[in-house]
């Protein structure tokens, strides 16, 4: 008998399911209130589809919570979310937000299997691998299909012998640069992506946020995302390639809040989150100086951002503390 299956969670893997379950529980929120008022029958159910997901995976990690005698998290629930609220996002950002919620999902499920060594969280993330990725393509299809898909057109092809001076391929921050590659160009257009998503979620949440100062902060947030998608965007302008990626039809009018602000302030930081992780990677695999700072920059600018989201969750008592070490005791003489 394989032993692994009784060996208590690492600490990797404690943070692999606590975090998926928050993420789950989050997405369900705002899953179920996107099911009262999605018109298109096609994106219906592919949030179905998506909330049957992140309902199981809440399901099979409390099991797995109950098992360790591990306090299960508070995460989100029906307190955190307004079915009767009025439509706030429109079914074209559903099925674009939907794509980013896939491409979470396979992301924290290659971790997931990355990192467990016991066969139960193993098995969890395998088959939520096997899920998402089928979710994926489902969106993708339906993207394409409704002609939302964000992608630029073809580009030539330069020789390799042209890119053979090594001071020019990496270039420099205010000389003359040289061409984009296609994977600065993909890393370049993912974030733009990212950030487009992440423009709308903000001013649905600002628009709706009880509070004036919570208000404030969220569209401090919108000028921020707006000023990386301006910069990013710039590189490919140079290039002429065509710059298509903006969208301003996904916010609805309505000020009713449809969810919490705990709820919000979450959903911000996984949004700064997955920046972060793909400026990392857009930065690591851009050998061009500039781009490379820029990057560098961004992630110094929203790092600086989250800092205040979470003084704020704080201090509102919304953050929730994934499981530590205990702290010392102090012993008095």
């Amino acid at each position: 008998m394989n032993n692994q299956s009784f060996s208590p969670l690492s600490a990797a893997e404690m943070a692999v399911i606590w975090k998926q379950y928050m993420n789950d529980k989050a997405i369900s929120c705002m899953l179920k209130q996107f099911l009262c008022h999605v018109d298109d029958l096609e994106i219906q159910k592919a949030i179905q589809g998506t909330l049957h997901i992140t309902t199981k995976n809440s399901d099979a990690l409390t099991a797995i919570f109950l098992k360790e005698n591990m306090p299960i998290p508070l995460g989100f629930g029906e307190e955190d979310l307004d079915a009767e609220a009025p439509k706030l996002f429109s079914d074209s950002f559903y099925l674009l937000y939907l794509k980013h919620i896939s491409n979470v999902l396979l992301l924290s499920a290659t971790t997931g299997v990355d990192v467990a060594a016991r066969n139960d969280v193993r098995s969890f993330f395998r088959s939520l691998l096997l899920k998402a990725e089928k979710l994926n393509q489902t969106i993708t299809d339906l993207l394409l299909e409704k002609q939302i898909f964000i992608e630029l057109p073809p580009i030539p092809i330069a020789d390799a012998s042209d890119m053979n001076d090594k001071e020019l391929f990496l270039g420099s921050y205010f000389d003359e640069k040289r061409p984009l590659t296609v994977i600065e160009i993909s890393h370049i257009v993912s974030s733009i992506q990212t950030n487009l998503i992440a423009k709308d979620l903000i001013l649905g949440f600002a628009q709706t946020a009880p509070s004036q100062d919570i208000q404030a902060f969220l569209l401090k947030g919108r000028e921020l995302v707006q000023q990386h998608i301006e910069s990013l965007s710039q590189p490919l302008m140079v290039e002429n390639i065509p710059v298509t990626m903006k969208w301003d039809y996904g916010v609805e009018k309505s000020s009713v809040p449809p969810f919490s602000e705990k709820l919000m302030m979450f959903h911000l930081a996984a949004m700064i989150t997955e920046n972060v992780r793909g400026y990392g990677l857009a930065m690591s695999t851009s050998p061009r100086l500039d781009l490379a700072l820029n990057y560098t920059n961004f992630t110094t600018e929203i790092l600086e951002y989250a800092k205040e989201v979470s003084r704020i969750s704080i201090e509102q008592g919304w953050l929730e503390e994934p499981p530590h070490i205990p702290f010392p005791k102090i012993h008095l003489e």
